[in-house]
């Protein structure tokens, strides 16, 4: 499933008329993030990765605003921040994990042998953009460039 602003805009248009708040608030949220970075990068169209990250951020707040409600024993937030991350995660892939992340790891390396950890980070960044943690990938690169360098 690509991501697009016209899928968000129309899901927005969806959840309106079906009278769905948490996914309008959701959304609306979504698609503002997107028209400022819009604006910022001075009217160019946004990347499915740039939208990508723009999801995943907002994930990132539901998750510390949950934690953080989980801490004050506010167990309404936490509900409806479970219940705006669930709008969200439909749109973000699969994330790569452990075997999946060292395979297309291997693949880089093996694509372009002698190349240092920067430029296979930056490989892994261009073709897999927002599917997998940068610091398990990080690891995951220095042990594969140390088994095949060795």
């Amino acid at each position: 499933m690509a991501l697009s602003e016209q899928q968000l805009t129309d899901d927005l248009r969806r959840a309106m008329k079906a009278r769905d708040m948490t996914t309008v608030y959701v959304l609306r949220a979504v698609t503002a993030a997107a028209k400022n970075l819009k604006v910022e990068r001075r009217g160019t169209e946004l990347a499915e990765g740039d939208l990508l990250d723009i999801v995943r951020r907002e994930v990132r707040k539901r998750q510390e605003a949950e934690d953080f409600a989980q801490q004050a024993g506010r167990e309404d937030l936490v509900r409806q921040n479970a219940a705006e991350r669930a709008v969200l995660e439909p749109y973000l892939p699969p994330m790569l994990t452990g075997s999946a992340l060292e395979d297309c790891i291997r693949a880089l390396v093996l694509a372009e042998p002698g190349a240092a950890l920067g430029q296979i980070m930056g490989a892994l960044k261009a073709r897999y953009a927002g599917r997998y943690e940068g610091r398990e990938a990080s690891e995951v690169a220095r042990r594969v460039l140390a088994t095949t360098a060795g």
